[in-house]
């Protein structure tokens, strides 16, 4: 018989070995009439069990029968002999199987890498909750220094072994280092460089690797904004890690989507972040509003008064603006807002808080000036306003505004001080306009 394969049965050419060598059996009964019948019996038996391959186990059991026709033979040796006939058959169609230590080897290999990677995804599907929360805090969030600290601290709540994590927050021109943590969760800011400049501007992850050590760069917003000039608040992601094979791919898919969601969170503190300025800022001028530059100064008042510090108030007026857009135009008219603003900004000192307090009003804070000095500068606003020419097609005009200057006293609500200030600036119209008003 041939030599079999681990797992394989007898082949073909084996079973037909066999049959002739059992179907030559009955050939020596034939040439031996005077046997005994015990011993024709156990021929015929080998008969039926060699012509089993040949047509079929069923078939062949079935022969076993006929052999109770010999003569001499009883119908116990025939069941006896078909029982060991099926013994044989069954005994033949086992499988032989050989055990290879080295498949054994690479199959116990294969359990490890299961289990391993079993157990990497079970502590990842743990962290999905976290991911959740972290979701809904930085949702949550309205300025940009709390969204870059709730997105450092859950980076390293999701993963731990982390070497550092920083998050870059600004525009495409500027990059600043908001929050940072190392292993230790100490800060550990760097200056925003070449790769954080293109993650940041080209909106693509980048991924570097140096041994064990992985490095990974997410954009914070998804998409490139080629049409906002630059100025779109745009985010960075930086985090180093130590590679744990699959457990490596994996905590980069849980900080992809960490990073998807920090998007999410950036884009909706830009909205907050727009729509408060403008609520904030005229959108003729660019100058504060009169509701914001009222919160500012209930605000500069209190500090002011800790530290015992002056605060000047100057109101400016623009003299027959109306009767100026009248003549030359509403055009004309915002040409000359836009310019008195300009000049305020210029000429102001630059701590100075200026807004357009109505239609053709203009308002500014100053801090630690005197009485005199602030005459000055409402002097130096007022002939560079009178002196400025406002080109309307054609034509070349001028403007003139009145002015009036105090000092908010430490004893009385701030808002009193700027109502005396308009009141100075009502009376410089009074007294024949395009000119300064100081009242203490």
């Amino acid at each position: 018989m041939e030599q079999m394969r681990p797992g394989e049965h007898l082949t073909n050419r084996s079973v037909i070995g066999l049959a002739l060598i059992a179907g030559s059996a009955p050939a020596f009964a034939l040439l031996a009439p005077q046997s005994p019948p015990a011993v024709v019996l156990a021929i015929g038996i080998c008969l039926a069990v060699s012509v089993m391959p040949i047509l079929g186990a069923w078939a062949g059991v079935l022969l076993l029968p006929i052999l109770g026709l010999i003569p001499g033979a009883d119908w116990v040796g025939v069941g006896l002999g078909s029982v060991s006939a099926m013994a044989l058959l069954l005994w033949r169609s086992r499988p032989i199987v050989k055990i290879d230590p080295e498949e054994v080897r690479s199959l116990r290999a294969e359990l490890r890498d299961a289990e391993h990677e079993r157990t990497l995804l079970h502590r990842h599907i743990q962290r999905y909750p976290a991911l959740m929360e972290a979701c809904l805090e930085l949702s949550g969030t309205r300025e940009l220094d709390q969204f870059a600290k709730v997105l450092c601290e859950r980076t390293r709540e999701l993963l731990p072994g982390i070497t550092h994590v920083r998050v870059y927050l600004g525009t495409q021109l500027k990059q600043l280092c908001y929050a940072s943590a190392d292993v230790n969760g100490e800060p550990c800011p760097v200056d925003a460089g070449a790769d954080q400049y293109y993650v940041a501007t080209e909106a693509r992850q980048l991924l570097r690797r140096n041994g064990r050590a992985v490095r990974l760069l997410t954009p914070l917003r998804g998409d490139r904004r080629q049409q906002d000039g630059g100025e779109a608040q745009r985010g960075v992601l930086d985090v180093s890690l130590e590679s744990e094979d699959v457990g490596d791919r994996l905590a980069l898919e849980l900080l992809n989507a960490l990073g998807r969601l920090g998007g999410l969170g950036l884009g909706a503190v830009d909205l907050v972040s727009q729509a408060r300025s403008l609520a904030l800022h005229d959108d003729l001028t660019g100058l504060f509003g009169q509701h914001e530059f009222l919160r500012r100064l209930d605000e500069q008042a209190a500090a002011c008064r800790r530290v015992h510090q002056e605060l000047g108030l100057i109101m400016c007026d623009m003299d027959h603006l109306k009767r100026f857009n009248d003549k030359h135009g509403h055009l004309a008219g915002d040409a000359a807002l836009r310019l008195v603003a300009t000049i305020l900004q210029r000429v102001l000192p630059t701590d100075a808080i200026i807004c357009r307090y109505g239609g053709e009003e203009f308002a500014a804070i100053i801090i630690g000036r005197d009485r005199e000095r602030l005459e000055l500068i409402g002097n130096a606003i007022r002939s560079a306003i009178a002196d400025q020419p406002i080109p309307v097609g054609d034509k070349v005009l001028h403007v003139t505004a009145s002015m009036g200057i105090t000092i908010w006293h430490e004893d009385e609500l701030p808002r009193t001080a700027l109502i005396r200030a308009d009141g100075a600036c009502y009376a410089a119209k009074a007294a024949g306009r395009n000119r300064v008003m100081v009242v203490a």
